[in-house]
């Protein structure tokens, strides 16, 4: 695609050009130095820990075309600057790609808690009513939403492949970072807000206000929030865009167990093959959505009954008898963390649980007590060790967790987390529940800058097996 027809295209373009770019084609977006190909554009972007600006010779001599830049580089070659070159290249990427979600049913989800599995009983009901359905996520990149080159193109390749509905995580940082460009969803979805990425934002009227962005406009046609959730109830007085709202109050529970859910919405008696308040609520946003959308009541329940259980996501482990129930489970917020304790506790009463987790490192650290208040609140035993440390240090880490917990000395701590899950599940009894929770189903663990191969379920399973 030519660079001059791409930069003619871009809204509000308030660029200075340097260097002759008539005649330049342009092949492919890339702001990784280390994957730049032959006839790329690259976008310098100036992150928290690296300047791409620094490596602009690096790409030059692998072939890039052109350099969009947020300060003139003192070297002969074509560049485009830009006030932010993150907002351009989330412009250039639509329009490289040829603007793939307007020809497509798009769906963005967002939320601190819940948003992959709402996107995919999303997907179920979608194919229940005849759609060629896809989704983009935590369970489907290294990115809860994927930069713009890597978005756009995703979802032009699913239009490629027959796609015909789109399900999508939308993160606080992607909206911030404007990675979804000026895409507009069909609908957007709110699942709730609470404790989390205060790294990042600062507060929670700063993470509250990123999350609100999804609901403009701009960017949705519909909204689609979570009564139940305090700032769900802000946000349905904020927007000015068509909306409807979702409370568990809108149905009757009917059964509850650790595999399945039965509730009546709108005269339906379902069988949801998910466990837990919070698993009703993330189907029930979904079918509310679904009904904006157009799709019947029929199609909606057929496609919520057809949904099956997702790996780390309340993933109760298979056992022989005499063993205790392993739970595998991505809550890694205060919020996540107490509300899969509460369904536990209810679903399996007069059992003691078990949770082994710790918290990221290089995140967040004010949710560390919490998350131990919460776990000394809700469970029999608590097993501190490591989650993804990234590149602190693993004791600091559940020390920052221990200071909300009263009695330390029942702690059991070690921060090799292969040792604590394997402890714990050998120290619970028959009927017992361990939960192993935050990593879900990542097949990794990062310790000092490194991944290490690490999957809590697989990990799990070798803890039952140890027990014979």
């Amino acid at each position: 695609m030519n660079l001059k027809e791409i930069l003619e295209n871009v809204r509000n373009l308030d660029v200075e050009i340097i260097g002759e770019i008539q005649d330049l084609e342009v092949h492919g977006l890339s702001y990784d130095s280390r994957s730049v190909t032959g006839g790329d554009l690259f976008f310098c972007l100036e992150g928290g820990t690296h300047d791409s600006h620094n490596f602009a010779y690096d790409v030059i001599g692998k072939g890039a075309s052109a350099l969009v830049v947020e300060r003139r580089l003192d070297i002969n070659f074509p560049q485009i600057i830009s006030p932010n070159s993150r907002n351009m290249m989330s412009e250039i990427a639509e329009i490289f790609y040829d603007f793939p979600s307007q020809e497509i049913i798009i769906v963005g989800v967002t939320g601190t808690n819940g948003k992959s599995t709402t996107v995919n009983i999303l997907s179920e009901i979608a194919k229940a009513a005849g759609e060629n359905s896809r989704t983009i996520g935590t369970l489907t990149g290294q990115l809860t939403t994927p930069e713009a080159p890597d978005l756009q193109q995703q979802i032009r390749e699913h239009i490629r492949n027959g796609a015909s509905f789109l399900a999508m995580e939308v993160s606080s940082h992607a909206l911030l970072q404007n990675r979804i460009s000026k895409m507009t969803f069909d609908a957007a979805i709110f699942t709730n807000l609470s404790l989390d990425h205060l790294d990042y934002h600062g507060d929670m009227e700063s993470y509250y206000q990123a999350k609100s962005l999804l609901f403009t406009p701009t960017h949705s046609n519909l909204a689609v929030i979570n009564a139940d959730n305090e700032f769900g109830e802000r946000l349905m007085k904020d927007v000015e865009i068509p909306k409807v709202s979702f409370s568990l109050n809108d149905i009757e529970i009917i059964d509850q167990s650790l595999i399945k859910t039965t509730f009546r919405w709108k005269g339906q008696t379902i069988n949801l093959k998910l466990p837990g308040l919070f698993n009703l609520e993330n189907a029930l946003s979904a079918a509310v959505t679904a009904s904006g959308l157009g799709f019947s009541d029929e199609i909606i329940a057929k496609g919520l009954e057809n949904v099956k259980g997702i790996p780390g996501r309340f993933e109760v482990i298979e056992h022989g008898g005499g063993k205790p129930y392993v739970i595998i489970d991505y809550c890694h917020t205060p919020d996540g963390l107490e509300r899969i304790l509460l369904s536990i506790n209810k679903l399996i009463t007069g059992a003691r649980t078990h949770v082994v987790f710790g918290c990221g490192g290089d995140r967040d650290n004010t949710k560390r007590p919490q998350m131990g208040r919460i776990s000394e609140s809700h469970a029999s035993k608590i097993y501190l060790t490591s989650d993804n440390p990234r590149t602190e240090d693993q004791m600091a880490i559940i020390n920052d967790i221990l200071t909300g917990i009263g009695d330390i000395e029942s702690v059991y701590v070690n921060p090799d987390r292969r040792e604590a899950i394997h402890y714990a599940v050998k120290s619970a009894d028959k009927g017992d529940v361990v939960l192993i929770a935050g990593k879900g189903c990542e097949p990794y663990q990062e310790i000092s800058g490194t991944q290490l191969p690490f999957l809590d379920s697989e990990v799990g399973r070798e803890a039952l097996e140890a027990r014979r």
